[in-house]
């Protein structure tokens, strides 16, 4: 199910190792760095649990009967760790990562849809394939806001997509001035959108 996790597996190790070296190699850390550290711990707990969880899902042996039952449980359990995480995210992360929470959550209400209709799919009398289809493509979109905030934490650009906007956030101290005069001094008007 996590396809792309394979190639970036390290993506959020590495935001972690790279905030915990940056500090230790100073004496004297400030709030925000404290902070990061702390943050960082608990991404790395976070990615830890999904190479766990991504590992046990593959484990499992499809021609067994009680697979189903092991994946529902597993998918129960990550519907937690994914809301655990969004709280965390909202009281944890560093001003400079304002982004993260908000796609944690977002993260957590893609997987808890996910696991509702993985639920339904397997615990009908028939398979429902519809819903299993559904849930699939929830729990894409779950892990994709994953990948996101992991992209965030590296400094790497987020792509543009159906499901996430990207703002940018400028600190030009100038800008409001660069806005009331139109950007363009000699024909006096405003852009607009």
């Amino acid at each position: 199910m996590n396809k792309w996790f394979a190639g970036k597996k390290n993506l959020l190790v590495t935001a972690a190792l790279l905030g915990t070296l940056g500090l230790s190699g100073c004496g004297d850390t400030s709030e925000e760095e404290k902070e990061l550290a702390v943050f960082s711990s608990s991404v790395t707990a976070f990615k830890d649990y999904i190479q766990e969880a991504d590992a046990k899902i593959n484990g499992l042996d499809v021609s067994q009967k009680e697979s189903v039952g092991e994946l529902l449980e597993i998918l129960d359990d990550m519907d937690q760790e994914f809301a655990e995480f969004a709280v965390l995210a909202e009281a944890q992360a560093p001003s400079r990562f304002e982004s993260v929470p908000g796609l944690a959550q977002k993260a957590s209400e893609q997987m808890t849809q996910a696991v509702a209709f993985y639920h339904t799919a397997y615990e009908s009398e028939e398979f429902g394939k519809h819903y299993a289809d559904a849930a699939y493509q929830y729990y894409t979109n779950s892990m994709e806001g994953i990948k996101y905030i992991g992209m965030l934490l590296l400094g790497e650009k987020i792509p543009e997509s159906d499901n996430v906007t990207v703002y940018e956030i400028t600190n030009d101290g100038h800008i409001l001035d660069k806005w009331l005069s139109g950007g363009d001094e000699d024909d006096g008007e405003t852009a607009s959108e």
